[in-house]
């Protein structure tokens, strides 16, 4: 009797691991086609790989325009545009991607996808004619793409267009500032952005401020010890970031891609980081031309990721980051001491880097959220103002725009401009700020040393 007993549960046992395992591959995601699906509104959700186009204000919007009110001066903090993977990312991906494409087709072909969540034929014949592109080489890495130039030659133009009283006849080294970073991508960016304004016949007759070896104004984070320290904080065990990685939700949407593609097991982290990247890469350098990779996931998946990439930036250059509020003091002081007074330069233009994006809209206390991102929190954050697809996408900018109005109290008012969308303050009236108004609240950044305040 025991012995039939025995044999029983072990039927018992497994049938239900067969059931529990036909039930894994059988669905594991909503259905979905990247191809088929005009609106592709996950290409908002990239994280700092997503495209300007997607993000940024409209053309036709006449947010700049004030009533009896001229615009006077423009001071501007950009990214650089669309860019190439890094020297690791070029390394690395080719091969992960060509041994996963290979793979994912010849499950297809085995009748190993899930019969719901499957990805479908379209899709799949994207996948089956992608090839990594050969001219990609570690020679150009993190150079500025073809897109990435139109990013900025583009915004210059609509920004000309916008404010031609103060964007009016031709360079004039006492009215222009400019100054980018030691790096390919944001010279090239700056390069850019002077042809949208004065022509390409103009670009050899151009200077640029020569920045220093610290270049505390445009790379702060760069110089600051307790910012390195915090960055690899990040990623210790009991991080936000790391008890995110590790929780059912997450881990959950690792095992639905990888069922999705008709894996058994679930594919590592190298691999799923591999597709997010080529992903988000090729459609920001392609608009209008689905990425074989963004097919691989649902719009659910993207969220997921997408708040996994948040969590980390939100500790590392946002409000989660104790010490970021100072960071970028010298930028915040340059920018109150041009907009402060008539005299000087009419136009700034520092190219710079994300990093040093999300770190001054920290320094103006802007899309700010009434609790923190944390690992536990993910569905009550879902319309949360920190979302740095939203904040820091390729060639992100802020904007700050002087105003000269007919007000006898309060002649002059500041407007900021968020990717070119009004920035709002619970301060300031509509996102028109009066100068009393903005000095009394960021004061601080030009009464103190930024020298000793800055990396404290």
């Amino acid at each position: 009797m025991t012995h039939c007993f025995l044999r029983f549960s072990v039927i018992i046992l497994i049938i239900t691991t067969v059931q529990l395992s036909q039930a894994r591959s059988s669905t594991c995601c909503d259905d979905y086609c990247y191809s088929l699906d005009p609106d592709r509104t996950q290409s908002k959700h990239f994280a700092t790989k997503t495209a300007y186009e997607v993000i940024r204000g409209s053309s036709t919007s006449q947010e700049h325009v004030v009533r009896h009110c001229r615009p006077s001066k423009f001071w501007m903090l950009v990214r650089h545009g669309t860019r190439l993977p890094g020297k690791s990312d070029i390394e690395s991906m080719p091969p992960i991607l060509n041994d996963l494409r290979d793979t994912i087709l010849e499950n297809y072909a085995h009748q190993k996808s899930p019969k719901r969540g499957r990805m479908c034929p379209q899709d799949l014949d994207l996948l089956k004619q992608w090839q990594w592109d050969k001219n990609i080489t570690v020679q150009y890495e993190s150079f500025l793409t073809d897109q990435g130039w139109d990013d900025l030659k583009s915004l210059a133009m609509r920004e000309k267009d916008r404010f031609s009283e103060i964007f009016d006849g031709h360079y004039d080294e006492q009215r222009y500032l400019f100054r980018h970073t030691k790096t390919q991508r944001t010279e090239a960016s700056f390069k850019a952005f002077a042809e949208g304004l004065f022509g390409e016949e103009s670009l050899d007759s151009i200077s640029t401020e020569p920045g220093p070896n610290d270049d505390v104004l445009l790379k702060p984070y760069d110089f600051c010890p307790a910012y390195t320290a915090n960055k690899e904080k990040i990623k210790d065990p009991d991080s936000e970031l790391s008890k995110f990685v590790r929780s059912p939700l997450y881990t959950q949407t690792l095992a639905d891609i990888s069922t999705r593609l008709g894996f058994q097991h679930v594919l590592t982290t190298d691999q799923i980081d591999a597709m997010w990247n080529a992903c988000r890469f090729e459609q920001a350098w392609n608009l209008r031309q689905p990425s074989p990779w963004c097919s691989v996931f649902t719009k659910t998946h993207v969220n997921v990721i997408e708040y996994k990439e948040d969590l980390n930036y939100y500790y590392q250059n946002s409000y989660g980051y104790a010490m970021g509020s100072n960071l970028s003091c010298h930028a915040m002081a340059d920018m109150m001491k041009h907009m402060g007074r008539k005299e000087g330069e009419q136009v700034v233009g520092y190219f710079t880097h994300e990093s040093a994006i999300q770190i001054f809209l920290v320094a103006l206390e802007a899309r700010k959220d009434t609790e923190d991102l944390r690992a536990d929190n993910y569905h009550n954050m879902r319309q949360r103002q920190f979302v740095s697809s939203d904040l820091a996408p390729f060639a992100a900018n802020v904007a700050v725009v002087r105003y000269e109005c007919d007000d006898p109290v309060e002649p002059v008012k500041l407007k900021f401009f968020l990717n070119e969308k009004t920035l709002k303050f619970d301060w300031c009236n509509r996102g028109l700020c009066n100068w009393s108004e903005v000095a009394y609240q960021y004061g601080r950044f030009l009464d103190g040393n930024c020298d000793e305040m800055y990396c404290r």
